[in-house]
């Protein structure tokens, strides 16, 4: 095909294609064949293929980019944009480059980067669950110009030269086969919201009107959501005030998003009359599945308590037990945290005798919260205390319930927890059938790093202790906890949180665990947001020796050149 390609014959390209599309259809490809649709673009990593998929032949994605090239060459993007989504493959920024390089018409190589580019961006809004991951993760790390570009490429797709992409479900057409559905709106508007960029909320609500897509509750309860976790009190109510007025009704959700956001800023009473709003539409007809309601009045519970109106929770939580819906092991979680928290163990046991009345069993978080509660009265006892109380629930715990209930105590951050997760650990060592394994170990090897502790002598001890069990057990950190324990050191603040990165990555090297653009993406990403420029200059250095580099890691190394300058280029032995 690429031979055809360069001699400008794209009428064979597109023949060969059609052949090779029916013997696929015919035959489907083996799935180890087909590149992950996550790993390309969800994360933003561009994560290794395969090794049988690294051949210059060509593999299906090359096949489906010669057939864009191929469209390119007759200046048809929405046909190359219909092929593309009829394949099953993405195209790997990797086999893109290669590909190209053997061409050696500039603008056509530069409309072809162009395409892939656009119909990458197609193919993640025709799937729901990326672009929901995709905003998840700009919103987790409060990657706002990624986000904010990301918005922008399927604003483009809309509006720009050639649109691909339809506002909404109705406007879908030949020219544009891909919709941005409503879900899709509220996704990317909560992830505006959590990363505190009114503004571009505000253009994205201005943008929904200027393509004629009416918001229905669905963007509404997401606008809600988006103030109750940026804690905007008054804006939620002149949302609500301004859906209320334009006729839309609220859901169970809606109600829940305002009720939160209004206990979050410390107005209880406010919260309540809300409630009590819902509970009257309740009665009257509103729609609403008893699991529904019950997460709205978990909820409430919730905002009760931490506004320590606890005579108020106590009547709630009882009369859902008498009235329904009956409370689950949520409800009961809220009060024995609450109670857990200010070390009334009576209160906790009364709990605890109400659950076991109800015929509930606790989860981890509930184990957990009792725990945090006896080390908080004293009980040097408290980790057998938890194992008897799971017996006597008849909860025979295994490695990952042990597992779940360590990185609760560990997530606190204290002295106390970091004590008895080393108790727990221990007995997880001395009992045969819960022998910890790898997330174990590198779970607490996480929290170790991304905490700052008060006593770090202690906190060195612990870390030693757990190196010590995994050599004695065999026990070895794969590449993906690798990437957990290099992250969390870069999350701490703390001088060595730089160095005990670095020589995560050196173990890496020295145990020839697979470092690849992910590992890098971590690494560097991290460096940068330290501004640890020398480390950074290094690892570009290193890179750069090893391979060319794509996408996201290619931003990232172009953004330590550009500070570097003029700079003579470092010598990276000094710093690995």
């Amino acid at each position: 095909m690429a031979a055809h390609l360069r001699s400008g014959d794209r009428a064979t390209t597109l023949n060969l294609y059609a052949r090779f599309l029916q013997a696929f259809e015919e035959k489907p490809l083996s799935p180890d064949l087909i590149a992950s649709e996550e790993d390309h673009d969800v994360d933003e990593l561009v994560i290794d293929l395969p090794a049988h998929s690294h051949s210059r032949s060509l593999q299906p994605p090359s096949i489906l980019l010669a057939v864009v090239v191929a469209h390119a060459i007759g200046d048809s993007f929405h046909d190359a944009l219909h092929a593309y989504l009829r394949f099953p493959a993405p195209i790997p920024p990797r086999i893109a480059t290669e590909f190209l390089s053997t061409f050696s018409d500039r603008l056509l190589i530069s409309k072809v980067e162009e395409y892939v580019r656009r119909l990458r961006i197609a193919r993640i809004v025709s799937e729901p669950r990326f672009i929901t991951a995709r905003a998840a993760v700009f919103a987790a790390t409060r990657d706002t110009q990624g986000l904010k570009k990301f918005y922008q490429s399927i604003i483009d797709g809309i509006s720009g030269p050639q649109p691909y992409i339809a506002p909404c479900q109705a406007s879908v057409t030949p020219q544009t086969p891909v919709a941005l559905n409503e879900i899709h709106w509220a996704t990317i508007l909560t992830a505006f919201l959590q990363c505190n960029c009114r503004d571009l909320a505000e253009t994205l609500w201005d943008d929904m009107v200027r393509f004629q897509v009416r918001p229905t509750v669905i963007m509404w309860t997401a606008l809600l959501v988006g103030y109750e976790r940026t804690g905007e009190a008054k804006d939620a109510e002149e949302a609500w005030r301004t859906m209320i007025s334009m006729g839309i009704e609220p859901t169970t959700s809606t109600f829940r998003a305002i009720i939160s956001v209004l206990f979050t800023a410390r107005r209880p009473d406010d919260a309540l009359q809300y409630f009590t709003m819902f509970q009257t539409r309740l009665t009257s007809g509103l729609p609403s599945a008893p699991e529904d309601t019950l997460t709205l009045c978990n909820t409430v519970l919730h905002g009760l308590l931490k506004n320590r109106l606890e005579k108020d929770a106590h009547a709630l939580f009882q009369r859902l037990r008498e009235e329904g819906p009956k409370p689950d092991v949520v409800s009961f979680n809220s009060l024995l945290n609450y109670h857990g928290r200010r070390g009334e163990f009576r209160a906790v046991s009364r709990i605890l005798d109400w659950m076991r009345e109800d015929g509930l069993v606790g989860d981890v978080y509930t184990f957990s919260t009792v725990l945090s509660a006896l080390l908080k009265v004293g009980r040097t006892d408290a980790t057998d205390a938890i194992l008897s109380l799971m017996r006597k629930q008849d909860i025979k715990p295994n490695v990952a319930f042990f597992t779940s209930i360590i990185n609760h105590q560990m997530e606190e951050g204290t002295e106390q927890g970091l004590r008895a997760t080393m108790d727990l650990l221990q007995k997880m060592e001395e009992n045969p059938e819960v022998q910890p394994n790898e997330v174990t170990y590198t779970g607490i090897l996480t929290s170790l790093h991304r905490h700052d502790w008060r006593d770090l002598t202690l906190a060195q001890q612990c870390r030693q202790h757990v190196l010590e069990g995994m050599k004695r057990r065999g026990v070895q950190l794969n590449r993906a906890a690798y990437h957990v324990l290099i992250k969390a050191c870069l999350d701490n603040l703390a001088q060595e949180g730089t160095e005990d990165a670095l020589e995560y990555y050196r173990k890496m090297a020295q145990k020839r665990i697979s470092i690849g653009a992910d590992t890098w993406y971590i690494l560097l990403r991290g460096l940068i947001a330290r501004e640890a420029w020398t480390a950074a200059d290094g690892v570009v250095e290193e890179i750069s020796r090893s391979r060319a580099v794509y996408g996201g890691l290619a931003d990232l190394v172009r953004r330590v050149r550009k500070r570097r300058g003029w700079k003579t280029k470092v010598e990276p032995r000094s710093y690995f």
